[in-house]
């Protein structure tokens, strides 16, 4: 099978390739919007936002599935420019869909999205399901719910992958994530503040790149939560890397929407329900501190 992968020098999109070539004799191919030497895959550069380089792109590919990971994420960023983040959160979906059904209308379509579709007003311990109803609070999330909107209207195969607060380590990223932020702080013996009042189901990139291809390998379709199996706030969780570092988790300072307000607004509490990825794909992550134990054990 051809597996096409954007943003695949990206966190998830290095995982992605990793889990696949490690479990599968599976063709992988990349895209990006720079030409890049050197890699270990075959890969062809493409803007997704321009319909003639996503043509070219799938023409050269031609594959059995793509990967659509490549996003916009910067939940601030997009709230400041609007415009930007729909191009790069709505319009490359679409040109991909559209070269698709003209160029490889079979191939099994696969998108990454997000929590953030959720506007996070339900009690503490409650996991969003698959059929709960969307309400995004922020021009991020509702870029990824259209863009959502756009997949279900493939004529092919296709599947969504909701997931939640990705955080790990790969090489040449060219932007951070949770775990890498409280790290760099910790090991060098400064505080951090994290907030106490957001709720999220944070997931090692390793196991969203799993449950992708979980995905991949069964054909299923539809729409999953693939996350982390902890209800977590970004403060327990930076906690929990205190724990696995050897630091003291006093470094590790409180802090609420009160004390710092975000350019765009976050849902209070977005945990997902993995239990449709774990019943139908047999999705098994691992739990908090086991995934940040992996990730400090392979760094050291």
């Amino acid at each position: 099978m051809r597996v096409l992968v954007t943003g695949i020098r990206g966190l998830v999109g290095h995982h992605t390739y990793l889990t696949c070539t490690q479990s599968t004799r599976w063709e992988i191919l990349g895209t990006g919007r720079s030409p890049l030497p050197n890699l270990p895959y075959p890969y062809h550069p493409a803007d997704l936002t321009h319909p003639d380089e996503v043509a070219s792109l799938i023409r050269w590919a031609k594959p059995d599935a793509v990967a659509h990971i490549a996003a916009m994420t910067l939940v601030d960023a997009c709230q400041e420019n609007p415009p930007l983040c729909w191009e790069n959160n709505v319009t490359a979906t679409r040109n991909l869909i559209d070269a698709l059904t003209t160029y490889a209308p079979k191939a099994h379509f696969v998108f990454v999205s997000t929590d953030f579709v959720f506007d996070g007003f339900v009690p503490k311990e409650y996991r969003y399901k698959e059929n709960d109803l969307p309400a995004p609070l922020s021009v991020y999330g509702a870029s990824k719910l259209a863009a959502e909107w756009l997949v279900r209207q493939y004529p092919g195969p296709w599947a969504i992958v909701r997931t939640s607060l990705v955080y790990g380590t790969a090489p040449h990223l060219s932007r951070d994530n949770i775990y890498l932020r409280v790290r760099q702080a910790l090991l060098n013996g400064r505080d951090y503040a994290l907030f106490t009042d957001q709720w999220r189901t944070p997931t090692w990139a390793h196991d969203l790149a799993e449950g992708i291809r979980l995905i991949l390998a069964k054909g299923a379709e539809g729409l999953f939560h693939i996350a982390g199996p902890e209800i977590e706030s970004p403060y327990t969780f930076g906690q929990k890397m205190a724990q696995v570092l050897g630091v003291t988790p006093e470094l590790i300072r409180p802090l609420t929407a009160e004390d710092f307000r975000q350019t765009a607004p976050r849902p209070p509490h977005s945990s997902l329900s993995i239990e449709k990825a774990q019943r139908l794909l047999g999705y098994a992550p691992h739990d908090t501190v086991e995934a940040i134990r992996s990730i400090h054990d392979q760094w050291a």
